[in-house]
């Protein structure tokens, strides 16, 4: 298990995964049924099934820009902390929306690598009626990320390294890139993606959480998945024997933070719930700003579970800047 390494604060967040442009649909309940992957959860699909897909949308599509680690980083950077993203994009529209789009939002864009001839991926973010989305990525480019694209000094301006758990997409790598940014010196936060994933790479998971992870992020179906218990306090205390700090968050039940054998629940605030694209990935910013600027776990789980409630309140993965000053006022008081 490994320790939170030191470092000079105020804290540099890099995060790691799919560039991804997300195409948020509103579907009824039964439109799930007809096509595969759980609900809630993410499953892949062809770039055919995308289109069969689109094509059966009861209602237009709203894009915007997506990929937990992409969102994550938007987010700490809406905070007010300083974030930059480390992935591939195609020579594309979607990639230059992508890129224009992290920008725009205050985050570092030299670690995003253009493939001459590839395509961007998307995700089609399926919303049902009571706000929970249900993802369907096209990975495109990402399909290719591996470490020969990146560099030691891709690494050297941060002190954390944020990476979503799909990339046990391509598990061949994940070791990899773990491996170059504890090298670099850098903190591990994981955040574990789905349940589809973490039931067929379990074992995998496991070495990844020990050797090189130290803030592990499950929602309450990963957890389930991972640790064999529904109870996500039980769950949050068995990745805490992996990693320095084990998570669980549950929704409306709000989160458990265990370290060592405490384990400290943060309750979720009330929401008007919209749609729960990003909800994990602005809890996962909201808390590692906070914590790793010095808050306690308690007062961390307090901004993290602000930043959910307000995104969920609102359609997609974006917040107004007016929001944005307020979840930093509420910080300044943390």
């Amino acid at each position: 298990m490994l320790e939170l390494p030191k470092f000079t604060p105020p804290p540099r967040l890099l995060a790691f995964g799919a560039a991804l442009i997300d195409e948020v649909a509103e579907v009824p309940e039964d439109f799930l049924a007809r096509w595969p992957g759980r609900k809630g959860g993410s499953q892949p699909i062809s770039g055919v099934d995308r289109e069969a897909l689109r094509l059966a949308l009861p209602h237009p599509s709203r894009t915007a820009p997506g990929g937990a680690a992409g969102n994550t980083a938007r987010a700490f950077a809406g905070l007010g902390g300083v974030a930059g993203m480390l992935s591939l994009i195609g020579d594309d529209q979607r990639g230059e929306f992508f890129r224009q789009a992290l920008q725009s939002a205050g985050v570092a864009v030299e670690g995003l690598k253009v493939i001459a001839g590839a395509e961007t991926g998307s995700c089609l973010s399926l919303v049902t009626p009571d706000g929970e989305r249900s993802m369907r990525p096209c990975l495109g480019v990402a399909d290719l990320l591996h470490n020969r694209y990146f560099r030691a000094d891709d690494y050297l301006p941060y002190s954390h390294f944020y990476v979503e758990g799909y990339i046990l997409y391509t598990p061949e790598i994940a070791a990899e890139i773990l491996s170059q940014a504890r090298a670099a010196g850098l903190s591990v936060c994981y955040d574990a993606g789905s349940p589809e994933l973490v039931a067929k790479h379990r074992e995998l998971l496991r070495e990844l959480l020990d050797q090189y992870v130290s803030v592990a992020l499950f929602n309450e179906l990963e957890a389930a998945a991972f640790c064999g218990t529904a109870e996500p306090a039980t769950a949050a205390l068995q990745l805490a024997r992996l990693c320095y700090l084990g998570i669980v968050k549950s929704g409306a039940r709000g989160a458990w933070i265990a370290c060592g054998n405490e384990v400290t629940h943060i309750p979720a605030l009330p929401a008007r719930v919209v749609d729960t694209t990003g909800a994990g990935d602005f809890w996962a910013a909201g808390f590692l700003y906070a914590w790793l600027n010095g808050r306690s776990l308690a007062a961390s789980g307090q901004l993290a579970a602000a930043t959910a409630a307000a995104v969920v309140s609102e359609a997609g993965a974006n917040l107004a800047a007016g929001t944005w000053q307020q979840l930093r006022q509420l910080f300044a008081g943390l």
